[in-house]
């Protein structure tokens, strides 16, 4: 009974810090611009083409994005409540995602066909699994191509507003049941495993795009002048559970209770404080697509991701950029590095040396295949990510068809994970080693004291 009583209360605890953060995103929208601005601004965001990298704070403002990425967020809410959804740490890297992509790609009016089209599915086929009801929010990372449609002059004696819902309500269908495919083959090495299902049907979009529909791709800028705004607005939304978790922690006696569920809200909010000092240490200043990439990051920290696991892949991505394309101090460069963060079940299943190759590959997978879905894919990063584990898993049955190989290849990995498991143990003994000497030297000088004082 225990038991049910503390799940119950964790789903409630989450779903109360996911509203806050919808209402607090909707609610600075209207701090930071007027209704007639909000309006307006609304307006330019769903008549955009909204295909990568569409920054919505460059097109509308500060204001109209914000306000877009709360309505995204608590109509996401209002469907998963309504289907009763047991929330939990994969729906606030869900939300985040959300949310964060809704500063550059998602709208309320392009997402809603896609969304339609998964709830369709769902109802056809009797499931009441909760994963794959986040996972048909997900699927509206190909929200762009609907825009695209819409956006586009009439071809034919059919409306393009017509075509664009058709296209909407046919990709929500068919996405879960093709992320089930890939998710399988993919082994859950892919924490963005929905960007790689995406990316898939994002090809075949592109190609129809062009050649059906004669619509082409237009690139678009970003926006730099509000980087104080958008600082300023994560610092709050980063700071704001650090002090929640302290009060509760202070003035709460059932603080033990609520144990898991704070740490998680503690690690989100270290984690978003981590993506914003990587671009302030490159001196590269935030815009719309920063700020999703860093809510995505965050996200996903309270769901199956660890932050050493999280290094290696940055460290492969890293040498890509210093030595290959010597762009370290760039937007391109600091999302890749957020999003490298996919690859971490890599790292933790085949160590170390096996998650820095992948993030090496990963870098130049995701730069050089961008033109494959022409920006109509919004998680990218996800399809290079699910092509690098395929890669990766390729070579390594490769290599493995020969006995003798595949013994020395086998003996040479268990040797470098144990090394590894070495290496992290004494790297997690660091900080218990420097607090023990500390204490130590209290200790020594507090007996001294009482020594001179006798």
């Amino acid at each position: 009974m225990k038991k049910i009583d503390q799940t119950l209360l964790s789903t409630t605890f989450i779903f109360i810090f996911l509203l806050s953060f919808g209402l607090i995103i909707t609610l600075a929208a209207f701090f930071l611009a007027s209704p007639q601005i909000l309006i307006s601004g609304m307006r330019q965001i769903i008549y955009s083409p909204s295909n990568l990298i569409t920054d919505y704070v460059q097109i509308a403002g500060v204001g109209p994005a914000f306000l877009n990425s709360g309505l995204l967020t608590l109509s996401s809410l209002f469907i998963l409540r309504k289907h009763r959804h047991h929330f939990c740490s994969l729906t606030v890297s869900v939300i985040m995602m959300l949310a964060g992509f809704s500063f550059f790609g998602k709208n309320i009016v392009n997402s809603a066909p896609i969304v339609l089209g998964c709830l369709i599915y769902l109802k056809i086929h009797h499931s009441k699994r909760q994963d794959l009801l986040v996972m048909g929010l997900l699927s509206t990372c190909l929200s762009p191509i609907v825009s695209t449609i819409y956006c586009a002059p009439n071809h034919f004696f059919v409306s393009a507003k017509l075509i664009a819902l058709i296209v909407g309500l046919l990709i929500g269908y068919v996405s879960l049941p093709i992320f089930e495919f890939f998710k399988a083959h993919t082994k859950e090495l892919n924490l963005y495993n929905m960007g790689f299902s995406a990316g898939m049907i994002g090809i075949i979009g592109n190609l129809t795009t062009k050649n059906i529909l004669a619509i082409e791709m237009v690139p678009h800028s970003l926006a730099f002048e509000h980087h104080p705004s958008l600082l300023y607005f994560l610092i709050a939304l980063f700071t704001i559970p650090i002090l929640a978790n302290l009060c509760f922690y202070l003035l709460s006696s059932t603080y033990s209770k609520h144990l898991l569920d704070l740490k998680k809200i503690l690690c989100f909010s270290l984690h978003g404080f981590l993506g914003v000092f990587v671009p302030l240490i490159l001196n590269v200043p935030l815009s719309g697509i920063l700020v999703g990439a860093i809510l995505t990051f965050a996200g996903f920290s309270m769901y199956n991701f660890k932050l050493r696991y999280f290094l290696f892949p940055v460290l492969g991505v890293l040498l890509v950029a210093q030595f290959i394309y010597r762009d370290t101090a760039s937007t391109n460069n600091i999302v890749i590095i957020l999003f490298a963060s996919t690859l971490s079940p890599m790292t933790r299943k085949h160590g170390l040396l096996a998650g820095t190759l992948a993030g090496f590959l990963f870098s130049l997978i995701t730069r050089n295949s961008q033109y494959l879905a022409a920006g109509i894919n919004l998680y990218h990063c996800g399809f290079a990510g699910g092509v690098t584990v395929l890669l990766l898993d390729f070579i390594r049955r490769l290599f493995y068809r020969n006995l003798r190989i595949k013994f020395y290849c086998q003996k040479f990995y268990l040797q470098t994970i144990h090394f590894e498991k070495q290496l992290l143990f004494k790297f997690q003994r660091l900080p218990q080693t420097f607090l023990f000497k500390l204490n130590k030297n209290k200790e020594k000088q507090s007996i001294s004291e009482r020594n001179r004082s006798n």
